[in-house]
């Protein structure tokens, strides 16, 4: 939903004054905020129990390293560098590396995910409480 809305939510930040580089940086930055989110809601839905919040950095990094990596390389010189000197400007695989690479918006969302997820919050036990209700017949 998030993709789906993307420039709509971009939209809200008007015409800020700022440098290009900057504007990119913040919008990757806002996607990485709402895929954190996302990553907490089901962080917290999955209900494990634990006795201490902490953040665990093995599940951030089996499961974030790919996203940041290919957000880091979806950028424009870096990809041709790979293609101009690894595959010698091959049509085909710079097409391809070119397509799954260009995608900075899914990629922020699911290292956002991946940091989310990563959360682990324990919550203080609640004392339950139970109330009884008794119905009187009157006959």
């Amino acid at each position: 939903m998030v993709y789906a809305y993307y420039e709509n939510i971009m939209g809200i930040l008007g015409n800020v004054d700022v440098v290009a580089g900057a504007l990119g940086f913040l919008k990757i930055l806002v996607l990485v905020i709402f895929g954190f989110l996302i990553g907490l809601i089901v962080s917290l839905l999955i209900k494990i129990k634990i006795d201490k919040s902490f953040f665990d950095y093995r599940i951030a990094l089996i499961v974030g390293i790919f996203p940041f990596l290919f957000l880091i390389l979806s950028q424009g010189s870096i990809l041709s560098f790979i293609t101009t000197n690894i595959f010698n400007s091959n049509r085909q695989i710079s097409e391809l590396l070119f397509y799954f690479l260009s995608r900075q918006i899914v990629w922020a969302l699911m290292l956002g995910f991946a940091i989310g997820a990563s959360v682990r919050i324990a919550f203080k036990k609640k004392l339950k409480h139970e109330i009884n209700y008794a119905i009187d017949k009157e006959a």
